[in-house]
């Protein structure tokens, strides 16, 4: 189906949200879901560069330790100037440079901790202007923190808190600087004070624009998750509709061959059973045994018919890799056609391998593709090598890459690649699936079946007779 528009048309009474697809005039119920993630784990406030908060963050720490690095320096300068044999460091500067240091230590480690509570916000930042006026009070070089100050109200704060916080340093700078050049000409103090209100609205506008920006791609982010999330409904319904099309056509089928076949075995057994009766009643009739050999054979044709078709229907439900290729010839394409369409090398080995029943070629056959999709999703992998053998009783698939890998005992990290639905698949047959995997040195996946329990088994001899 081709989508050309989506077009969201708000939550229903049921909390689902509908998207309109403009080649369907109907509304497709979609789960709703945050654009942010789970709306538990959302910051109550949600700042100005929330999407690219960890590297402003940097950025604010960076700015604001080269500016205590040249307010320590000028002040220890200062220091030595004035009074020599005194300490290096006046030490109400010291404790003030302490406390700023751990001001900013806080508001780098614990940023995730504060963003997820409103009141820590609101105490966080406005005790920065407190340290930053005893700092400026020990020495004027403190006062360029300000400019950090900014910086900070971008990325704690929201658009409109984040504005009040520009809108209250351009006030403060454009006030200090018409203070202390008060002597000087109504014109250089117009000029003065208007290069600061011109820098502070030029700020202003570049918020604006970040803040237009970070919308747009909040909503963008949403509908295309809402689009992932209405393709996969829609592949499941398809699926689900597909499942329940095969079992109507598998009844249907059942119905016209086997069940109608067992009908004509029992009247047959029945008309045995009859006349066998008579004859233990002392009935005697020469034609009862040429009677009774013909109902069996009968029964025997009929029940040999049945048998191919309970065959060719387990054959049709085979995958479609498996239609008209063995297990290891179809593995072999498999991995080869996937390793073309990643432009990943690949290799594919196998020794002499016995022909294994429909459960275990269908346990090979979608623990390869899982591991390959995994590979592809997850590891960065530039090769992958796939082994199909055979090792004490145990019939054995082996994948193997050299991508990031992960770390194996996390067991989020087993539900994220799929291997729990492979331990069970497995665990049905007595088989185990192992792996071994650490970051940075790739993964490697063994899928082990006993051969006991999924061999193919050659049919009774008398099966085929005729």
């Amino acid at each position: 189906m081709q989508l050309t528009q989506i077009r969201e048309v708000g939550p229903s009474s049921d909390g689902l949200l509908g998207l309109r697809l403009s080649t369907d005039t109907r509304c497709l119920p979609v789960p709703y879901t945050e654009p942010m993630g789970d709306p538990r784990r959302r910051a109550p406030i949600e700042p100005l560069f929330a999407h690219n908060a960890r590297l402003w963050l940097r950025v604010w720490i960076a700015t604001q330790l080269v500016i205590l690095g040249v307010a320590t320096y000028a002040a220890a300068v200062r220091s030595a100037s004035t009074s020599p044999a005194s300490a290096p460091l006046d030490v109400r500067f010291v404790f003030v440079l302490a406390m700023l240091l751990g001001y900013h230590a806080v508001g780098f480690f614990a940023y995730a901790w504060i963003m997820q509570r409103t009141w820590a916000v609101l105490v966080y930042v406005p005790l920065f202007w407190v340290i930053l006026l005893l700092g400026a009070d020990a020495n004027a070089a403190l006062g360029l923190l300000a400019l950090g100050a900014i910086l900070q109200g971008f990325i704690f704060l929201p658009f409109a808190w984040a504005i009040s916080t520009l809108a209250a340093v351009t006030a403060a700078f454009a006030g200090g600087l018409a203070a202390r050049n008060r002597h000087e000409t109504t014109a250089v103090l117009l000029t003065r004070v208007g290069a600061v209100i011109a820098s502070g609205v030029m700020i202003g506008t570049v918020l604006f624009y970040i803040h237009h920006s970070n919308r747009e791609t909040a909503l963008r982010t949403r509908l295309l998750q809402q689009l992932d999330d209405a393709q996969r409904d829609l592949a499941d319904r398809a699926r689900d509709a597909g499942a329940l099309e095969e079992r109507q056509r598998l009844s249907r089928d059942i119905h016209d061959t086997l069940a109608q076949a067992f009908s004509s075995v029992i009247r047959h057994l029945e008309a045995v059973e009859l006349t066998l009766g008579a004859s233990s009643r002392g009935v005697r009739d020469e034609h009862a045994l040429p009677a009774v050999m013909s109902h069996l054979r009968h029964a025997q044709s009929v029940s040999r018919a049945s048998l191919a078709e309970i065959r060719h229907v387990l054959w049709a439900l085979r995958p479609k890799e498996l239609a008209d290729a063995p297990l290891s010839a179809a593995l072999g394409r498999i991995v080869r056609q996937w390793g073309e369409n990643n432009d990943t090398h690949t290799d594919f080995s196998t020794d002499v391998f016995p022909a294994l029943h429909f459960d275990g070629d269908v346990i090979f056959l979608r623990a390869t593709q899982e591991s390959l999709s995994n590979v592809a999703r997850h590891a960065n992998a530039t090769h992958v090598a796939v082994t199909l053998s055979t090792v004490d009783g145990l019939a054995l698939l082996t994948v193997e890459d050299d991508g990031r890998g992960f770390d194996a005992g996390d067991a989020r990290g087993a539900e994220k690649f799929g291997l729990s639905g492979m331990r069970e698949r497995v665990r049905k047959f007595g088989g185990h699936v192992l792996i071994e995997s650490t970051v940075g040195t790739g993964t490697s996946l063994t899928v082990a079946l006993p051969l006991s329990a999924v061999a193919a088994r050659a049919p009774n001899a008398g099966d085929g007779a005729g």
